[in-house]
């Protein structure tokens, strides 16, 4: 799995730089963990808690997560605790902040919306279109 945001296809690369700059200037000190993966990784990360021993940590099998097309990154704090709990305030901050980049969020937007359980997940929004050109 790739942590480079070089990795990520043209488009998106964009976005996670521009929302890395607002964070930044908005005073979060964050970093980029998950960027391009493959269907092999993919297999594996969908079979823990599945076939494999560990916890469940995707519900997208291959070809099913925009970590695959290189449309979506994760990020962590930076500092002691990477990966504070979901009331952290500043994980609505970012999600907001990422949205308003054209982004959708791993976190909850609200009634209907898909991501509940994912903070550190920002994603380019339609890119199951944008994976089949």
């Amino acid at each position: 799995m790739s942590a480079r945001i070089e990795d990520l296809e043209p488009v998106t690369r964009a976005m996670c730089e521009k929302f890395l700059a607002a964070a930044a200037a908005a005073g979060h000190s964050i970093r980029v963990t998950h960027t391009l993966r493959t269907m092999d990784e993919q297999a594996k990360l969908y079979a823990q808690g599945r076939t494999l021993p560990g916890p469940e940590v995707t519900k997208a099998k291959p070809g099913q997560s925009p970590h695959n097309f290189g449309m979506a990154f994760d990020i962590c704090f930076a500092g002691k605790v990477p990966y504070p709990p979901e009331t952290d305030p500043r994980w609505l901050a970012l999600g907001q902040l990422g949205e308003s980049l054209g982004l959708s969020w791993g976190g909850p937007n609200g009634k209907g919306d898909k991501f509940t359980f994912d903070r550190p997940h920002f994603e380019r929004d339609g890119w199951r279109r944008a994976a089949k050109k």
